[in-house]
């Protein structure tokens, strides 16, 4: 690897970690940031979800419910303009301080060459999400 492509996973990392900090602290803006207006989200097995607007919409209706969430980094790594994640995302849906939800996540990211989000893939398994109390994921 040459210094500048160890530069340019390092930049996408930080920006995949600054937009899942965005989640820690439920804050829908500070997600945003770290996209590009035609990106896209694809919750396996679900639609894509196209453009900012939208997915800034499916992110806030999550969002709603949560008293707390928080992203435990498991694994990150890149390669190019790729980033993988390996997590465990936590949920506090009734303000009890306990987490309610615990979900093993594995995150996809494709960043332009000037390292915003385009593309944002997630696998997980979604039984797991409604069983413990996540919110629908359509938008509507």
């Amino acid at each position: 690897m040459t210094a500048n492509s160890d530069e340019k996973i390092a930049r996408n990392e930080a920006t995949v970690r600054a937009f899942l900090k965005g989640w820690d602290d439920l804050d829908v803006d500070a997600c945003m940031a770290q996209c590009t207006d035609n990106m896209c989200y694809l919750n396996q097995p679900l639609e894509e979800i196209r453009g900012k607007a939208d997915v800034r919409k499916m992110i806030a209706s999550i969002f709603a419910p949560a008293k707390r969430c928080e992203f435990d980094l498991i694994h990150v790594f890149g390669k190019g303009n790729r980033v993988v994640t390996e997590r465990l995302d936590k949920w506090d849906w009734d303000g009890s301080n306990t987490w309610q939800l615990k979900l093993h996540v594995c995150g996809m990211f494709e960043l332009t060459e000037d390292g915003k989000i385009y593309e944002w893939r997630e696998y997980y398994d979604n039984n797991n999400w409604t069983k413990d109390g996540g919110p629908s994921l359509m938008l509507v």
